[in-house]
This record gives C-alpha cells, structure tokens and sequence, in this order.
C-alpha cells in the first residue's frame, strides 16, 4: 500500500513504510493524559474498543462498560458533563450506569466510539495529541462553526468530521 504523504517538505510525494509493504498497517503510539493511544490503524482505538473489526462488533452487541466514559472524556481534554453534553448523552442515566457498573446502550456505545476514532484520526493527522485535543474543542468554520465533537452523536456529522481531518491531512483549505 502506497501512501500519499502529508503536505510539507515531501508534499505531494508518495511514500511507503517497511510495514506498509509488509501487509501491515503502520502503528504510532501516542501518549495522551498518560493513556498510551495507538494510532495509524482502523482496528487500533483508544480506549473502549480493541481488537480486529470482528471483535469490536462483537464488543458492541454484547455490550461497552459505562465506566469507559470518565476515561474517554479524561482523554478528549473535558469533563464527563461536557462529554455527556458534545455528545448528547443522558447525564443521569450515563451516570447511574457509571455508578453500578452497567452496559452504554448502543447509541451511548456507537457515540463512543466514534469519539475514540475521530480523536485517533486527529491525533495521526496533527502529528500531536494536544493539538489533536484543542482541534476537537474548538469550533470550526469548515465545520458550519460547531465543535467537532458535537456532530458525534449522528452518522452524517461523524463522517464530516473525518473528512474534514482527511482535507487538513492532505492539505486542502478545511
């Protein structure tokens, strides 16, 4: 697999790493809040999902810890009112699944992780997890003016969100 590199001084060039000629994705591991987060891998998220895609389905319909939810707002740089809030989570009944160590349901899960995969995407794109965390927070006027992190909680806002990354990574106005 052959990779477009990043604007910069290789910009529009094609470059492949070792793993890449490997079959293997290539793998960065990213220090974030002292949680160690893989990136440059489709299978790799940050906290609540691991595996092969096989296993995260598998995770998924048989059900995500709440407890994941201090963790992944601990990581994204926001409370756990704040997260409940960008991603449109019921705060009392988050909280009480938290507290009895309960199962997100699947629309509390799915918000999740895709706030597990955009933050990796933006890590591997902005080269840098603070950058990656404020580009997150911030609004954004390619984005309509709103928080990438407040479109997560619909289909359509997580696939802008994405492209958008896509965009800044190949060096198109976002």
């Amino acid at each position: 697999m052959v990779a477009k590199t990043k604007q910069g001084k290789n910009a529009g060039k094609s470059s492949a790493t070792a793993n890449e000629h490997s079959g293997q994705p290539k793998v960065r591991r990213v220090s974030v809040s002292g949680t160690e987060v893989r990136t440059g891998t489709s299978d790799s998220p940050v906290l609540a999902f691991m595996g092969t895609p096989f296993d995260m389905i598998a995770q998924m319909r048989t059900g995500t810890p709440a407890r994941t939810i201090p963790r992944i707002a601990s990581v994204l740089g926001v409370t756990q009112e704040r997260l409940f809030d960008l991603l449109h989570l019921p705060k009392s009944t988050v909280k009480g699944r938290i507290s009895a160590g309960g199962l997100l349901s699947a629309t509390e899960q799915d918000r999740v992780y895709r706030a597990e995969k955009v933050l990796a995407r933006a890590i591997e794109v902005l080269e840098d997890a603070d950058a990656a965390r404020a580009w997150l927070n911030r609004n954004n006027r390619s984005l309509g003016g709103e928080i990438p992190l407040a479109l997560l909680d619909t289909e359509p806002g997580y696939e802008l969100v994405l492209d958008t990354l896509g965009r800044i990574e190949y060096g198109v106005v976002s």
